[in-house]
């Protein structure tokens, strides 16, 4: 099995195994080599240890805008929402085959319990978000691009607790299919950065634009928040291809009136050579 798609397709093994004993079936080894044949185009798996700055030459120029960014602050604590399961997959580029954007963000891992010591080393920071039609990765048939009410496919609390290599015991939600893109984990380096590529997230109704983030330490969850955008960079991106093709953002919820929002996750952003930088410092207390 090619390396680069290795994390990929065992994902969507893992999640179709599961789909199957809940109904009863069974995955067996034609399943395995049939996975492993797939093809996965445009996403890298990247395993980072401590020490190395993960993602991308760009997101590394991101890494500086969290010295711009409010410092040392604790995030809010927030809902992980109807669309969350371990993906269990360490990779930089999240991407897969989804248009849109190029995003690369930066996020720093910082104990609010002692600000000199920079940041949290060997920390798992987990990001998730949707598409720029609004549809989740897993989801799509309980999405839609509409979002979706607890109760729907997907609904937080309907499937099993994670037991995988960065999230254990966490409540996971019960796929629809085997997507896996946006969706990805990077281990924060000595520095306790993490970067990612990704696209901007596009927006869904009732909701005001926001990516989904866990950090874990020793597999324990210790941080599960949003993060959140300026409207108006959200507008001037909103207003090409192909998050135009899925209208009606500006009469949608807003920052000012989202009951999830928060400021401790807006996002720091700048334009970069390729689409936008964005960074944040995540406050934990540990």
């Amino acid at each position: 099995m090619d390396t680069v798609n290795k994390d990929i397709e065992f994902s969507r093994l893992r999640i179709s195994r599961r789909r199957a004993l809940a109904v009863g079936g069974t995955v067996g080894l034609g399943g395995v080599l049939a996975a492993c044949s797939g093809n996965s185009t445009s996403s890298t798996s990247t395993a980072v240890s401590a020490g190395t700055t993960s993602g991308s030459t760009v997101a590394s120029d991101a890494v500086s805008l969290l010295d711009a960014a409010p410092q040392c602050v604790l995030s809010k604590e927030e809902t992980q929402g109807p669309y969350w399961f371990d993906v269990d997959s360490i990779r930089s580029d999240i991407r897969e085959d989804r248009p849109g954007l190029q995003f690369d963000l930066a996020l720093r891992v910082q104990d609010v319990g002692d600000c000199t010591s920079g940041g949290i080393a060997n920390a798992v920071v987990e990001i998730w978000h949707c598409d720029a039609g609004g549809s989740y990765s897993g989801f799509e048939s309980g999405s839609s691009g509409n979002g979706g009410p607890p109760g729907r496919p997907g609904s937080a609390g309907s499937g099993e607790t994670s037991d995988g290599t960065y999230s254990v015991g966490d409540q996971e939600a019960t796929t629809t299919d085997d997507g896996t893109y946006l969706r990805g984990a990077q281990t924060t380096d000595a520095a306790g950065i993490v970067a990612f590529t990704t696209i901007f997230p596009g927006w869904y109704m009732g909701r005001a634009v926001h990516i989904h983030l866990k950090v874990h330490i020793d597999k324990k969850t210790v941080l599960t928040s949003q993060l959140f955008f300026d409207p108006t960079t959200v507008g001037e991106i909103y207003a090409n291809s192909p998050y135009s093709d899925h209208a009606g953002w500006a009469s949608n919820v807003q920052n000012s009136n989202d009951n999830i929002y928060d400021p401790t996750g807006l996002v720091t952003l700048a334009k970069g050579p390729n689409g936008y930088l964005g960074a944040i410092n995540l406050g934990v207390d540990v």
